[in-house]
């Protein structure tokens, strides 16, 4: 994973951003009992991670891969944290995000970091809101690591990411990472086990895990419809990406790839 593979990738998706006027860049959760727009689903996403997590006025709130900063500020705008700060790879979407709060009072934060090694102190944390993010990590066991390591005693680990457990299938994706375009990937994936495995390795409590691929892949379809809708011009700058969302759509359908939401939490005593 580098800064330069990873611009290349994420390029197109702020293009996209800005010609349709979302505020973030993810998937999106089209909830069966209701009808809402792409911008919705998205927002939809996030409240399915958080579910029952508490977070109030007291809460230190961590986003891990906080991209340009939408759920960061929908999280902040709903449960008013004390503190809420993004830690972010990429160094222009830190920036955008820093931008778009800029002068406000009372906002969330963003820095540029590495998931890897957060440069937050030692049980500081209350909430970590981490979405789509991990599938880049090369190593998400220290991440994981990491994430026990800055909770606070019963603090919440909210994680949602793309998973396979077909590993072989695309493992010659990975060969694309190091090429800098928007098709390169910087693809690590896990399987649920992996997640699971790995969760249980490092001390955390598992609190909740629900596959999310089928409303997940809707959302998706329910976004390349409006794309769709605004004519071929109206998407100059991110049109293979249009294709990438539809692969990734039918990959979910067909069960090829998974998207797994887990809550989990770091024990109030030790042991």
């Amino acid at each position: 994973m580098s800064q330069r593979t990873m611009e290349a990738h994420y390029r197109p998706n702020w293009e996209l951003t800005q010609a349709m006027g979302l505020f973030g860049y993810n998937c999106g959760y089209a909830p069966k009992d209701r009808t809402e727009t792409f911008d919705e689903h998205q927002r939809s996403l996030v409240w399915q991670l958080i579910g029952d997590t508490a977070i109030n006025e007291s809460s230190n709130v961590l986003d891990v891969g906080s991209g340009i900063g939408g759920p960061a500020g929908w999280i902040f705008q709903k449960y008013k944290p004390a503190r809420l700060v993004g830690i972010e790879y990429l160094g222009s979407s830190a920036q955008a995000a820093e931008a778009r709060y800029s002068g406000q009072a009372s906002r969330p934060f963003f820095l540029q970091g590495d998931a890897h090694n957060l440069p937050v102190a030692d049980g500081s944390i209350d909430v970590i809101f981490n979405l789509e993010s991990a599938l880049h990590y090369p190593d998400k066991n220290k991440f994981i690591a990491e994430c026990f390591r800055v909770l606070k005693p019963g603090g919440t680990l909210c994680c949602g990411d793309i998973t396979t457990n077909r590993k072989l299938l695309f493992a010659p994706v990975e060969l694309l990472n190091k090429l800098p375009s928007q098709f390169n990937s910087n693809v690590h994936l896990w399987s649920v086990t992996d997640y699971k495995n790995a969760f249980r390795k490092h001390g955390f409590e598992l609190l909740r895990h629900e596959d999310a691929s089928l409303p997940i892949a809707k959302s998706i379809d329910d976004g390349l419809q409006e794309i769709k809708q605004r004519g071929w011009r109206a998407s100059k700058g991110f049109r293979g990406r249009i294709g990438f969302m539809g692969v990734l759509a039918g990959l979910l359908k067909w069960r090829l790839l998974g998207y797994d939401l887990f809550r989990v939490r770091r024990p109030r005593t030790a042991g």
